[in-house]
């Protein structure tokens, strides 16, 4: 697991104190560490997550690098100085971004993905200056309605683990794809256990 955070958590959030798996940060009777399988891509995938979602047992982007090796989370929006992405990005690096121009047939051998609430992702480019000199990579609307595990504002939302597993399909990796989807699916079915229903789109009024 590849998860950079530079500072401890205060222990009201660290998931071992409060009787959590810190892998998977499930309750330990219904850990799931066991069942992720290692996914090997060739792609490389840089995570800056915002640090709202460190403690967070909704965010997907933890089960990205729980799986993938060549993969790795940073945080954004921590106390010091700002994110350093050196070393991390290389030729063929691009950005994630919802709403961007689709590009055909991109060579994407580092993807950066940002990982937080829309609202949240919405600002991390303007935020983090590496990330505004990346060529943006768009994602071709999901054939079919994404697994819910957080009340998601448009109905094609993907969570980050989803738009990973989408973003190895547009590079010419669909196993690995799959079997991200199936490490999603295996966290979403734990999620909707211990919460006895399954999270609804949300309704905009």
């Amino acid at each position: 697991m590849h998860e950079v955070t530079p500072w401890p958590l205060p222990p009201a959030l660290d998931p071992v104190l409060l009787g959590k798996c810190f892998g998977c940060r499930m309750p330990l009777d219904v850990c799931f560490c066991a069942d992720i399988p290692v996914i090997h891509t060739r792609m490389r995938v840089v995570i800056v997550r915002h640090c709202a979602e460190i403690s967070r047992s909704s965010n997907t982007g933890r089960m990205v690098t729980r799986a993938m090796p060549n993969s790795v989370i940073v945080d954004h929006g921590l106390p010091g100085p700002g994110l350093d992405l050196t070393g991390l990005l290389g030729p063929d690096a691009w950005v994630l971004a919802p709403g961007s121009a689709p590009v055909v047939d991109p060579v994407v051998r580092t993807l950066v993905v940002m990982d937080g609430t829309w609202s949240q992702v919405r600002g991390m480019r303007r935020r983090v200056p590496p990330l505004q000199d990346l060529p943006a990579l768009s994602l071709p609307a999901p054939a079919v309605a994404p697994l819910r595990i957080r009340r998601g504002e448009e109905p094609q939302q993907l969570a980050t683990i989803e738009a990973v597993a989408a973003a190895l399909e547009v590079a010419g990796e669909p196993e690995p794809a799959a079997q991200l989807r199936a490490v999603f699916a295996r966290m979403a079915t734990c999620m909707r256990d211990l919460r006895g229903f399954d999270m609804p789109a949300k309704v905009r009024r």
